[in-house]
């Protein structure tokens, strides 16, 4: 577990935005919704950005195997 209990993933794309989550590609294919109470910074993703790196709890990322 890091110091700042959040995990760094590296992704491909934002591929959708609603009212209380992001679908995101990681770079190995995967898709996952990542509700933006669990992502640090989720004002700051829009549908279609990408490539980048995304912070989301460690919690979560042990709960999805990411």
């Amino acid at each position: 577990m890091s110091s700042s209990n959040y995990t760094h993933l590296d992704f491909e794309k934002v591929v959708k935005v609603t009212d209380k989550a992001l679908l995101v590609r990681f770079t190995d294919g995967t898709e996952s919704w990542l509700p933006f109470s669990q992502v640090a910074d989720s004002d700051d993703y829009e549908e279609g950005d990408g490539p980048g790196t995304i912070s989301i709890t460690d919690w979560l990322a042990n709960e999805r195997g990411l």
